[in-house]
C-alpha cells in the first residue's frame, strides 16, 4: 500500500494527467493481486462496444467547438438583455448563461473556461463580492450538468447500465428547482449589494435574438429527438454534433476547416482521457 501511494505521489509531482495516474494504480493493483493486466485491455474492449458509449465523443465534439466559437459570448448577450433589468441582474445572468451553457457543452470546466474570464470580471466591476462571484460561476457550471446532455450521467448510465434517456429526465426537475433557489438568492444578493441594473430597448433584445437564434434550439434537438421517440441518445449526439458544426462553421464562421482538426484532436484526447479512467475503474 507504501508503494501505490509512493507511486502515486512521483505521478502527482510529475504533472502526470489523472486518467494516467489512475491506470496505473490500477495495473499495479492488479499484479501485486496476482491479476492479469490484461484485465484492463479486456474492459476497454467490452466498453468499446458498449452502444451508448457512442454518445460521449460526439457530444464532446459539439461542446468543444461552441467553446471556441463565439457562442458564449451571444448567449451571454442576450441574457443580459432579458435579466439585466433584475435586481442583481448580472448574477442571475451569471447563474442563467453558465448552466445554460454547460447543458450546451456537456462540461462545467469547458463553461468555466469559456465564461469566467468575461462574467468574473464584470461581476467585480459591479461591485459583487469576490467570493461571492467566484462561487457564483463555478457553482452555476456544475448545476448544468443535471441538464441533457450531461457528460457525467452519461458516464453514470455506461458504468450502471442504466437507460441515459431516463437519467436525462430524473435530472430537468432538480436542476430547475435549484437554478430557482439559486436565482432568489442572487437577486437578494444583488439588491443587498445595489449591484447594476442595465435595462435595453425593444431593439436590443431583437438583436441578441437574432444573434444566438441557431444555438437556441439545441435543448429543443437533444430533448425533443429523444423523447419524442425520432432517434436515441447515440443518434442525438451525432445529430447535434453536426447541427453545431453547421452552424458555427456555415452560418456565423466562427470555426474554419483548418480550425476544425486541432478541435478534433482535443475533443478525443479528453474522450481518450475519460476512456481510460473508465476502464481503470
Amino acid at each position: 500500500m507504501q508503494f501505490l501511494q509512493l507511486i502515486t505521489l512521483v505521478l502527482a509531482i510529475l504533472g502526470s494527467p489523472l486518467f494516467v495516474v489512475m491506470a496505473a494504480l490500477a495495473l499495479l493493483s492488479f499484479y501485486g493481486a496476482g491479476i492479469d493486466p490484461s484485465v484492463v485491455v479486456i474492459e476497454m474492449s467490452r466498453l468499446a462496444e458498449t452502444p451508448m458509449l457512442l454518445s460521449l465523443p460526439l457530444f464532446i465534439l459539439a461542446g468543444t467547438v461552441l467553446s471556441e466559437s463565439k457562442a458564449p459570448v451571444r448567449l451571454l448577450d442576450l441574457s443580459n438583455v432579458l435579466l439585466g433589468w433584475l435586481p442583481g441582474g448580472l448574477a442571475v445572468i451569471a447563474l442563467v448563461v453558465c448552466s445554460v451553457f454547460t447543458a450546451f457543452t456537456g462540461a462545467s470546466g469547458v463553461t468555466i473556461f469559456a465564461l469566467g474570464g468575461l462574467l468574473f470580471p464584470a461581476m467585480l466591476k459591479g461591485r459583487y463580492p469576490e467570493q461571492f462571484s467566484l462561487g457564483l460561476i463555478t457553482t452555476s457550471g456544475s448545476l448544468g450538468l443535471l441538464f441533457p446532455p450531461s457528460l457525467p450521467l452519461i458516464l453514470y448510465g455506461v458504468i450502471a447500465e442504466t437507460r441515459i434517456d431516463h437519467l436525462f429526465l430524473a435530472g430537468i426537475l432538480p436542476g430547475l428547482l435549484m437554478l430557482l433557489l439559486l436565482g432568489v438568492y442572487s437577486i437578494k444578493k444583488g439588491a443587498a449589494t445595489r449591484g447594476s441594473r442595465k435595462p435595453l430597448p425593444a431593439g436590443e433584445m431583437r438583436r441578441a435574438l437574432r444573434a444566438a437564434a441557431w444555438e437556441l434550439p439545441l435543448p429543443v434537438i437533444v430533448l425533443g429527438g429523444i423523447y419524442g421517440g425520432f432517434f436515441v441518445v447515440g443518434e442525438a449526439a451525432a445529430v447535434t454534433a453536426l447541427y453545431v458544426l453547421l452552424v458555427e462553421m456555415c452560418v456565423h464562421r466562427d470555426i474554419t476547416p483548418a480550425r476544425l482538426p486541432a478541435l478534433v484532436v482535443r475533443s478525443m484526447a479528453l474522450f481518450g482521457g475519460i476512456f481510460v479512467v473508465l476502464a481503470a475503474s
